[in-house]
């Protein structure tokens, strides 16, 4: 719809829904701070709505493509029920894309530990103190722990 094929009825005080066709909503706007009628208000999409819990339930981190899948399919399902816009809908879905792109490059990643607690850029260990020892014990632990609960990774067919 372009500014041009809006209808000269055009008033800010009316609900600002648009029909297919391109004709205002004749309701009153009930919250000034709201562009729609009560009944139009309450079928856009609430934009503030926090899903993190359904985008990320299943979602193992993003560290692998079943992981990404489940996100993908959570989100479908929020589009599906109109709870989320589809202008949001797009950039997750577009995020989700670029971590698939991804996954390749972590599986041959030089170095895994990078940016982990205690390990330097590099991913080496810092020097080895009596306490860091045990420290790095733990981490490597905590690491061990993860990939046996998420053996799944990204394989490409040999």
């Amino acid at each position: 719809m372009t500014p041009d094929s809006l209808s000269s009825d055009f008033t800010p005080e009316r609900c600002q829904y648009r029909t297919t066709t391109g004709r205002q909503c004749c309701l009153p706007i009930v919250d000034p701070n709201s562009s729609f009628c009560a009944r139009h208000a309450s079928s856009q999409p609430n934009e503030s709505e926090n899903f993190l819990a359904p985008l990320t339930a299943r979602a193992c981190r993003f560290q692998n493509a079943a992981g990404v899948n489940y996100s993908l399919s959570a989100l479908y399902a929020l589009l599906a029920q109109g709870r989320i816009s589809p202008r949001r809908a797009t950039a997750l879905a577009y995020i989700s894309s670029l971590l698939l792109r991804t996954l390749p490059a972590i599986d041959t990643d030089l170095y895994p530990h990078a940016g982990k607690p205690g390990f330097s850029p590099t991913g080496k260990p810092p020097q080895q103190s009596a306490t860091n020892v045990d420290h790095a014990d733990q981490v490597d632990a905590g690491d061990a722990a993860l990939e046996s609960e998420h053996p799944a990774k990204s394989q490409k067919p040999n």
